[in-house]
């Protein structure tokens, strides 16, 4: 089985799945969110959204306009809560409290005979809350074991207009698929839980930093991002930008090769090994 992500560009993907989102402002979050949902719609399944900074009614009928709103089935299958009333129920946030509203929220579709649960959610929520980080990453580690091999795709939306480095750079240890600009991209630094560096006892919360993955240059050596090519930062750019070797070639008018050499070049120079370390570095830097 597959699932249609409704997202031009975007192939489809296997149930199962929890993926982060990156966006940068409001346009571009409502292209991919609405897009999920309106696809969700059309194939049956069961769609929740836990939004940030919009009135759940207003949404609705933007999602719904192109459905007819008469079928018996079309007002179950849409559900649409403020993100601050679900993730901080209880006036702050609780793993346990958020699990078990996910949990919930799968086994009534299941139980309503919905064949996927399509749930997606924006987390600004989280980031007045840094001492709470701790608590967030075992909340998405969760929610890794809440839907694998299960019949749902969660997508968990973070804007690069808010969002810092550092907490994307974190992010990403608890998403095995990220989607950037157009591309599900395999996340080859991925912790489960059991990965996760342990905080000592007694000490302060800390933002569990990857060391995998490339941080701001604060070395006193040149950046090594100074020493590309402009060859070399223009398909560095592209590669962030989530074009294919091959679209990039057909763009830059080059043959595939001299594309691999250029990307081949780039990771030497960077010390790095993954697109999705290229992408982090070509954000920090622009």
């Amino acid at each position: 089985m597959t699932v249609s992500m409704g997202i031009p560009g975007i192939d489809e993907i296997h149930p199962g799945m929890h993926i982060c989102a990156l966006y940068s402002g409001t346009a571009e979050r409502d292209r991919l969110l609405f897009s999920f949902l309106e696809e969700g719609l059309r194939e049956g399944d069961k769609c929740l959204y836990l939004i940030d900074d919009a009135e759940p009614a207003s949404v609705r009928d933007r999602v719904e306009k192109q459905h007819d709103r008469q079928l018996p089935q079309r007002s179950k299958q849409l559900d649409i809560d403020l993100a601050s009333e679900a993730y901080l129920q209880s006036g702050r946030f609780s793993v346990g409290q958020m699990t078990s509203f996910l949990a919930a929220r799968l086994m009534q579709a299941a139980e309503s005979e919905f064949p996927l649960l399509r749930a997606a959610g924006e987390m600004s929520w989280v980031l007045p809350q840094p001492e709470r980080s701790e608590d967030f990453f075992v909340y998405e580690a969760a929610v890794n074991q809440i839907v694998e091999h299960k019949p749902a795709v969660f997508m968990c939306m973070y804007d690069l207009q808010r969002c810092g480095i550092s907490m994307l750079v974190d992010v990403l240890k608890t998403h095995a698929k990220v989607l950037l600009d157009g591309m599900v991209l395999d996340n080859p630094h991925h912790l489960t839980r059991p990965d996760y560096p342990a905080r000592q006892t007694g000490s302060a919360p800390t933002q569990f930093p990857l060391a995998n993955l490339p941080r701001p240059w604060t070395g006193t050596a040149p950046d090594p991002w100074q020493t590309l090519t402009d060859a070399e930062l223009r398909v560095s750019e592209l590669v962030a930008g989530g074009l294919t070797n091959r679209n990039i070639a057909e763009y830059l008018n080059l043959s595939p090769h001299t594309v691999d050499a250029h990307l081949k070049h780039v990771y030497t120079k960077l010390d790095i090994h993954s697109r999705v370390e290229l992408t982090v570095l070509a954000l920090q830097h622009r």
